[in-house]
């Protein structure tokens, strides 16, 4: 009985053994390829931090007043005409709605839009 119970504890240990073994040999492989992917990972987070140290610098630069004096390209701006009370304006009356005599001295003229 004895000897029974000591082959299936042995059986079993070494069912056990071959199988661990082998599970083993895919743990270790998607370690290895944890690792790989890790060290990518690494690798484009000093890439990101770089690029944001950069970033700052520049942000900081910014924000520095300049020493030199601002080029002004712009031209000087034109002034504005008055109004001259002397000039006709002649707008074509097609056919538009007409109130009074289309023959008056003075028109006055309204701009719509209904939309």
């Amino acid at each position: 009985m004895l000897k029974n119970k000591m082959t299936k504890v042995l059986l079993v240990s070494s069912c056990l053994l071959m199988f661990s073994c082998n599970d083993l040999k895919k743990i270790s492989n998607q370690l290895e390829t944890v690792k790989g992917n890790q060290d990518i990972l690494i690798a484009k987070q000093n890439d990101f931090d770089k690029k944001i140290a950069v970033l700052q610098n520049s942000v900081k630069n910014i924000n520095v007043a300049s020493n030199k004096k601002p080029v002004d390209n712009k031209k000087p701006q034109q002034k504005r005409k008055n109004p001259n009370p002397d000039f006709v304006h002649d707008l074509p009356i097609g056919g538009s709605v007409v109130m009074g005599n289309p023959n008056a001295r003075v028109t006055i003229t309204e701009f719509t839009d209904f939309q």
